[in-house]
């Protein structure tokens, strides 16, 4: 019994330190947070931003730079993101989230990146009637790196439990 039980901690042990590695490298993010004196003033005015709700941070994506900052808004808080080709600001431009039909969102809630795939997630609150919530996921890529719509499924649940279609998987129809 007690050489089954040594093993068996051995393996536990190990998972756990699988699992801690595995952890520690998605929360790893180079973000930086900027004191409000020294974000470049264009980043500022191209965020569009009435209420600003916290402070602005700074990550490279890209090839370039995303700034963000949560914005309140007439429909909750959302993020408004920033892309610059350099530290500074230049080159700024407020970045525009294309919806499966179309239409262009400035603003994500609940935004994550994966900067290894240039990839930028988000939610987005009651987009009509029938649609209460939506995620999408863009790869930012081009020239001039811009956000294009890989995934984005919605529901008409406002608690996104239940009821999910997904609209577009541009990955897996790759494959």
């Amino acid at each position: 019994m007690r050489r089954a039980i040594k093993p068996a901690i051995a393996i536990v042990a190990m998972l756990a330190a699988v699992a801690t590695a595995t952890a520690q490298s998605v929360i790893k993010d180079d973000a930086e947070t900027i004191a409000e004196k020294d974000v470049p003033s264009v980043v500022t005015s191209r965020m569009q931003c009435k209420s600003p709700s916290g402070p602005v941070t700074r990550r490279s994506l890209a090839g370039g730079f995303v700034f963000s900052r949560a914005c309140t808004t007439s429909s909750g808080q959302q993020d408004r993101l920033v892309f610059a080709t350099e530290r500074d600001g230049k080159n700024a431009r407020l970045l525009m989230f294309h919806r499966p039909e179309g239409r262009r969102i400035s603003g994500l809630g609940n935004v994550t990146f994966a900067s290894a795939k240039n990839e930028i997630s988000g939610t987005v609150g009651r987009l009509t009637r029938r649609i209460c919530r939506a995620e999408g996921r863009w790869q930012i890529e081009g020239k001039q790196p811009s956000p294009s719509l890989v995934y984005w499924r919605q529901t008409r649940d406002c608690d996104g439990k239940t009821g999910w279609q997904v609209m577009l998987n541009r990955k897996q129809s790759q494959r």
